[in-house]
Protein backbone atom coordinates (compact mmCIF):
# COMPACT_ATOMS: atom_id res chain seq x y z
CA UNK A 1 0.00 0.00 0.00
CA UNK A 2 2.75 2.30 0.18
CA UNK A 3 4.21 2.52 -3.18
CA UNK A 4 2.38 4.21 -6.10
CA UNK A 5 -1.50 3.37 -4.75
CA UNK A 6 -2.48 4.85 -8.44
CA UNK A 7 -0.27 2.16 -10.15
CA UNK A 8 -1.43 -0.41 -7.71
CA UNK A 9 -5.23 0.16 -8.22
CA UNK A 10 -4.42 -0.21 -11.82
CA UNK A 11 -3.06 -3.37 -11.78
CA UNK A 12 -5.71 -4.78 -9.75
CA UNK A 13 -7.43 -7.56 -11.73
CA UNK A 14 -11.39 -6.98 -12.63
CA UNK A 15 -14.06 -9.62 -13.03
CA UNK A 16 -15.52 -11.08 -16.21
CA UNK A 17 -18.65 -9.52 -14.69
CA UNK A 18 -17.57 -6.06 -15.28
CA UNK A 19 -19.78 -4.07 -18.03
CA UNK A 20 -17.77 -2.91 -21.23
CA UNK A 21 -17.93 0.66 -20.42
CA UNK A 22 -15.88 -0.17 -17.44
CA UNK A 23 -13.46 -2.67 -19.11
CA UNK A 24 -13.17 0.07 -22.10
CA UNK A 25 -12.09 2.68 -19.13
CA UNK A 26 -9.48 -0.14 -17.70
CA UNK A 27 -7.79 -0.99 -21.00
CA UNK A 28 -7.64 3.06 -22.44
CA UNK A 29 -6.10 3.57 -19.05
CA UNK A 30 -3.84 1.31 -18.54
CA UNK A 31 -2.89 1.43 -22.48
CA UNK A 32 -1.67 5.26 -21.99
CA UNK A 33 0.29 3.46 -18.57
CA UNK A 34 2.34 1.84 -20.71
CA UNK A 35 4.34 -1.09 -19.53
CA UNK A 36 4.13 -0.31 -15.50
CA UNK A 37 0.84 -2.32 -15.83
CA UNK A 38 2.70 -5.83 -16.63
CA UNK A 39 4.85 -6.18 -13.30
CA UNK A 40 3.19 -8.24 -10.86
CA UNK A 41 2.93 -6.27 -7.49
CA UNK A 42 1.14 -6.86 -4.35
CA UNK A 43 -2.36 -5.93 -4.64
CA UNK A 44 -4.64 -4.46 -1.98
CA UNK A 45 -7.33 -2.07 -1.69
CA UNK A 46 -7.28 0.08 1.49
CA UNK A 47 -9.40 3.45 1.86
CA UNK A 48 -6.81 5.06 0.55
CA UNK A 49 -7.22 3.61 -2.86
CA UNK A 50 -10.73 5.46 -3.11
CA UNK A 51 -8.94 8.84 -3.39
CA UNK A 52 -5.52 7.59 -4.88
CA UNK A 53 -7.80 6.80 -7.97
CA UNK A 54 -9.11 9.71 -8.65
CA UNK A 55 -4.91 10.94 -9.04
CA UNK A 56 -4.40 9.31 -12.45
CA UNK A 57 -3.16 12.33 -14.98
CA UNK A 58 -5.06 11.56 -18.26
CA UNK A 59 -7.64 12.99 -20.64
CA UNK A 60 -11.53 13.57 -20.33
CA UNK A 61 -14.07 11.17 -22.36
CA UNK A 62 -17.56 11.58 -22.71
CA UNK A 63 -19.85 9.61 -20.39
CA UNK A 64 -23.78 7.80 -19.55
CA UNK A 65 -24.42 7.23 -16.49
CA UNK A 66 -22.16 5.12 -13.65
CA UNK A 67 -22.69 2.80 -10.97
CA UNK A 68 -19.63 5.47 -9.20
CA UNK A 69 -22.82 8.45 -9.43
CA UNK A 70 -24.88 6.56 -7.27
CA UNK A 71 -21.73 7.64 -4.76
CA UNK A 72 -20.41 11.24 -5.96
CA UNK A 73 -23.65 12.17 -8.50
CA UNK A 74 -22.24 12.45 -11.15
CA UNK A 75 -18.78 13.33 -12.53
CA UNK A 76 -19.14 17.16 -12.80
CA UNK A 77 -20.18 17.25 -9.08
CA UNK A 78 -17.12 15.58 -7.95
CA UNK A 79 -15.14 17.26 -10.65
CA UNK A 80 -16.06 20.88 -8.24
CA UNK A 81 -14.32 18.91 -5.09
CA UNK A 82 -11.60 17.15 -6.67
CA UNK A 83 -9.40 19.58 -9.15
CA UNK A 84 -7.58 16.63 -10.38
CA UNK A 85 -10.26 14.48 -11.35
CA UNK A 86 -10.17 13.08 -14.45
CA UNK A 87 -12.91 10.85 -16.85
CA UNK A 88 -10.41 8.07 -16.77
CA UNK A 89 -9.59 8.23 -13.35
CA UNK A 90 -13.69 8.17 -12.81
CA UNK A 91 -14.30 5.27 -14.89
CA UNK A 92 -11.72 3.04 -13.22
CA UNK A 93 -13.57 3.99 -9.72
CA UNK A 94 -16.94 2.86 -11.69
CA UNK A 95 -14.96 -0.21 -12.79
CA UNK A 96 -14.04 -1.16 -9.37
CA UNK A 97 -17.30 -0.24 -8.20
CA UNK A 98 -18.73 -2.97 -10.59
CA UNK A 99 -15.58 -5.61 -9.09
CA UNK A 100 -17.52 -5.30 -5.58
CA UNK A 101 -20.81 -5.59 -7.41
CA UNK A 102 -19.62 -8.99 -8.76
CA UNK A 103 -17.44 -10.52 -6.24
CA UNK A 104 -20.09 -9.60 -3.60
CA UNK A 105 -23.07 -11.01 -2.90
CA UNK A 106 -26.53 -9.29 -2.89
CA UNK A 107 -26.37 -8.37 1.02
CA UNK A 108 -22.41 -7.74 1.57
CA UNK A 109 -22.76 -5.14 -1.69
CA UNK A 110 -25.72 -3.15 0.09
CA UNK A 111 -23.65 -3.42 3.38
CA UNK A 112 -20.43 -2.44 1.25
CA UNK A 113 -22.52 0.08 -0.07
CA UNK A 114 -23.53 1.83 3.08
CA UNK A 115 -20.09 1.74 4.37
CA UNK A 116 -18.56 3.08 1.56
CA UNK A 117 -21.04 6.02 1.73
CA UNK A 118 -19.94 7.27 4.99
CA UNK A 119 -16.22 6.66 3.33
CA UNK A 120 -17.30 9.19 0.06
CA UNK A 121 -19.22 11.87 2.00
CA UNK A 122 -16.42 12.59 4.63
CA UNK A 123 -14.26 12.38 1.48
CA UNK A 124 -15.61 15.24 -0.04
CA UNK A 125 -16.81 17.11 3.37
CA UNK A 126 -13.03 17.21 5.00
CA UNK A 127 -10.72 15.82 2.39
CA UNK A 128 -7.89 18.00 0.56
CA UNK A 129 -7.76 18.33 -3.27
CA UNK A 130 -5.96 14.69 -2.93
CA UNK A 131 -9.02 13.38 -1.34
CA UNK A 132 -7.26 12.69 1.83
CA UNK A 133 -8.13 13.68 5.20
CA UNK A 134 -6.65 15.24 8.00
CA UNK A 135 -8.43 13.22 10.89
CA UNK A 136 -7.29 15.16 13.71
CA UNK A 137 -9.48 18.22 12.61
CA UNK A 138 -12.95 16.27 12.13
CA UNK A 139 -15.59 16.95 15.02
CA UNK A 140 -16.00 13.89 17.36
CA UNK A 141 -18.93 12.32 16.21
CA UNK A 142 -18.06 12.51 12.43
CA UNK A 143 -14.47 11.19 13.39
CA UNK A 144 -16.41 8.36 15.32
CA UNK A 145 -18.54 7.80 12.63
CA UNK A 146 -15.98 7.47 10.03
CA UNK A 147 -13.67 5.35 12.03
CA UNK A 148 -16.40 2.49 12.83
CA UNK A 149 -16.98 2.50 9.03
CA UNK A 150 -13.21 2.15 8.52
CA UNK A 151 -13.22 -0.96 10.80
CA UNK A 152 -16.38 -2.52 9.27
CA UNK A 153 -15.58 -2.03 5.45
CA UNK A 154 -11.34 -3.22 5.43
CA UNK A 155 -12.37 -6.63 5.16
CA UNK A 156 -14.72 -6.28 2.10
CA UNK A 157 -11.18 -4.34 0.44
CA UNK A 158 -9.44 -7.17 1.39
CA UNK A 159 -12.02 -9.71 0.20
CA UNK A 160 -11.78 -7.78 -3.31
CA UNK A 161 -8.34 -8.24 -3.49
CA UNK A 162 -8.30 -12.09 -2.68
CA UNK A 163 -6.56 -11.40 0.33
CA UNK A 164 -7.22 -13.04 3.70
CA UNK A 165 -9.66 -10.64 5.88
CA UNK A 166 -7.22 -8.45 7.97
CA UNK A 167 -9.84 -8.66 11.27
CA UNK A 168 -9.30 -13.11 10.94
CA UNK A 169 -5.25 -12.71 10.20
CA UNK A 170 -5.04 -9.74 13.24
CA UNK A 171 -5.38 -9.81 16.60
CA UNK A 172 -8.53 -7.53 17.57
CA UNK A 173 -5.87 -5.58 19.50
CA UNK A 174 -3.87 -6.03 16.46
CA UNK A 175 -7.08 -4.92 13.96
CA UNK A 176 -7.55 -1.55 15.76
CA UNK A 177 -4.22 -0.52 15.92
CA UNK A 178 -4.20 -1.22 12.09
CA UNK A 179 -6.95 0.85 11.77
CA UNK A 180 -5.39 3.54 13.35
CA UNK A 181 -2.34 3.53 11.44
CA UNK A 182 -4.40 4.05 8.35
CA UNK A 183 -5.98 6.87 10.03
CA UNK A 184 -2.37 8.23 11.02
CA UNK A 185 -0.65 7.80 7.53
CA UNK A 186 -3.47 9.68 5.32
CA UNK A 187 -3.66 12.46 8.47
CA UNK A 188 -0.06 12.91 7.30
CA UNK A 189 -0.58 12.56 3.89
CA UNK A 190 -3.30 15.65 4.08
CA UNK A 191 -0.77 17.68 6.43
CA UNK A 192 2.15 17.37 4.04
CA UNK A 193 -0.17 18.02 1.00
CA UNK A 194 0.77 14.85 -1.18
CA UNK A 195 -0.60 12.39 -2.76
CA UNK A 196 1.83 9.50 -2.35
CA UNK A 197 4.46 8.20 0.37
CA UNK A 198 5.30 10.94 2.18
CA UNK A 199 9.10 11.88 2.90
CA UNK A 200 10.09 11.11 6.60
CA UNK A 201 12.68 14.32 6.70
CA UNK A 202 9.60 16.20 5.88
CA UNK A 203 7.56 15.11 8.50
CA UNK A 204 7.54 17.51 11.58
CA UNK A 205 9.98 16.05 14.13
CA UNK A 206 7.47 15.52 16.90
CA UNK A 207 5.29 13.41 14.29
CA UNK A 208 8.11 11.65 12.79
CA UNK A 209 8.08 8.02 15.52
CA UNK A 210 4.38 8.31 15.16
CA UNK A 211 4.53 8.03 11.45
CA UNK A 212 7.32 5.28 10.74
CA UNK A 213 5.18 3.33 13.44
CA UNK A 214 1.74 3.42 11.66
CA UNK A 215 3.94 2.97 8.24
CA UNK A 216 5.65 -0.54 10.18
CA UNK A 217 2.78 -1.75 11.22
CA UNK A 218 0.63 -1.26 7.56
CA UNK A 219 3.82 -3.21 6.09
CA UNK A 220 3.55 -5.72 8.84
CA UNK A 221 -0.64 -6.37 8.27
CA UNK A 222 0.79 -7.01 4.47
CA UNK A 223 2.72 -9.54 5.04
CA UNK A 224 0.30 -11.45 7.79
CA UNK A 225 -2.14 -11.13 4.62
CA UNK A 226 0.43 -12.46 1.69
CA UNK A 227 2.05 -14.91 3.92
CA UNK A 228 -1.69 -16.48 4.28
Amino acid sequence: MDNHLKQELAKIELPKEIHERSKLGIHKAKSEMGGKLSRSVKRRLAIAIISACLMIPTGALAYQSFLADEFYGSFDNLKKHVASLTMESYLLLDAKLNQAKGDLGKEEFNQFKELLNVITSAKLEYGNKDGNIDYSQIPAKPFEEIKVAMYDIQPYFDKLNGLPSSKEVLTSEEYEQYIQALLTYETTMAQLGVSSTPDVNAIPEESQEEFIKAQNFLNYVNEKQTEN
